[in-house]
């Protein structure tokens, strides 16, 4: 039984009375509240508190604190098996692409509203904003499904149109940053179900890209690649050479992003990727581009070579023949040359 206001104590009947009389105000239109984290979302990293999920990509640490998150990244989690016997992709991350954060539209179309210029939401002639594509869309993104638009590709530095449709939306890929399999054969292999569904829909480590610069990146790192099977006996965590954008005004960008991700899920490194990625960060904390010079980049490349060849058993007997083909070459020269010295004489 409801106990009238007079019988209430003095503090409780005022608070009662202001209640009561106070006017009720509307939710503000204008101010929506902020997305929220999805559900079982990691612990973040201190630079990344208060960052809204969506946001997440405008938080990338510059070179300095790269450096400073490389060097504390825990020590490299190889896995020991390829990732074929648990799914691949499907298996170990779930579907592409998702709908993490609960917000009624999947990753892959988010991440082309935020990275395409003149987006268009709607089918309709013209181009028409998102608003006014509200409930246009499809299945997977009903009120914001991107049906074309412009991308500045930062990878090769090319504009790219883009048009939604079965034969013409390959020409822009959403990538991870950090790819897939190398996340799982570095530690993800390790971690909860959760997590690995949503380091792949992370808009930290997802930029849209020229499709064929994304086909021919793979699943690589900066200097090295998962590569092979368990199956055929031929995987490997750590296979060189690496992948870099070939656009090197972004090398930069690229560096501090791929570091920004492995530090917020904690992710181990190979040893030949932290020295690439530091060698490129510190040029970029020093005012350069992070490209190396042509030096050195012909010195890496022959240093690289041996590890390349000798680690395929079709390489090294490749490169067998190879070296005895030219040391015959070599031989049957000389005595081509000595046969042709003036003067020289023939025994017995």
């Amino acid at each position: 039984m409801r106990r009238p206001i007079h019988a209430l104590p003095l503090g409780m009947a005022a608070c009662a009375l202001a209640l009561a009389t106070a006017p009720i105000a509307a939710p503000a239109e204008s101010e929506p509240s902020p997305p929220a984290m999805p559900v079982g979302a990691p612990a973040t990293q201190a630079w990344l508190d208060g960052v809204a999920w969506d946001d997440r990509a405008s938080a990338v640490l510059d070179p300095a604190a790269a450096i400073a998150a490389l060097d504390a990244l825990p020590a490299d989690q190889p896995a020991a098996e390829s990732w074929s016997a648990g799914g691949s992709r499907t298996g170990w991350f779930g579907k592409a692409w998702e709908d993490v954060d609960g917000d009624g539209c999947d990753t892959r179309n988010e991440i082309l509203a935020r990275d395409l210029s003149h987006a268009d939401f709607s089918r309709a002639d013209g181009q028409q904003g998102r608003e006014d594509g509200r409930g246009q869309g499809a299945a997977v993104c009903p009120d914001a499904t991107v049906w074309s638009g412009v991308l500045h590709d930062p990878y090769t530095g090319a504009s790219v149109s883009f048009q939604r449709g079965r034969s013409t939306s390959d020409a822009v890929q959403i990538d991870h940053v950090i790819p897939l399999n190398y996340l799982y054969a570095h530690g993800a292999w390790a971690w909860d179900a959760r997590t690995r569904l949503l380091v792949a829909n992370d808009p930290l480590n997802l930029v849209a890209v020229e499709g064929q610069a994304n086909q021919s990146k793979g699943a690589c790192g900066p200097a090295t690649c998962p590569i092979g099977s368990t199956e055929t006996g031929t995987w490997s965590t750590a296979a060189s050479p690496g992948w870099w954008p070939p656009n090197d005004s972004f090398r930069c960008g690229y560096a501090q992003r791929f570091v920004s991700v492995a530090a917020a899920y904690r992710l181990g490194l190979p040893d030949a990727d932290r020295q690439a990625l530091r060698s490129t960060l510190a040029d970029c904390a020093a005012g350069g581009d992070g490209a190396p010079s042509i030096i050195g980049t012909t010195r890496d490349a022959v240093a690289r070579l041996p590890g390349a060849l000798l680690g395929d058993g079709r390489h090294r007997a490749l490169l067998t023949a190879g070296m005895l083909l030219l040391g015959a070459g070599i031989v049957a020269r000389a005595r081509r040359c000595l046969r042709r010295v003036p003067g020289r004489r023939r025994r017995g």
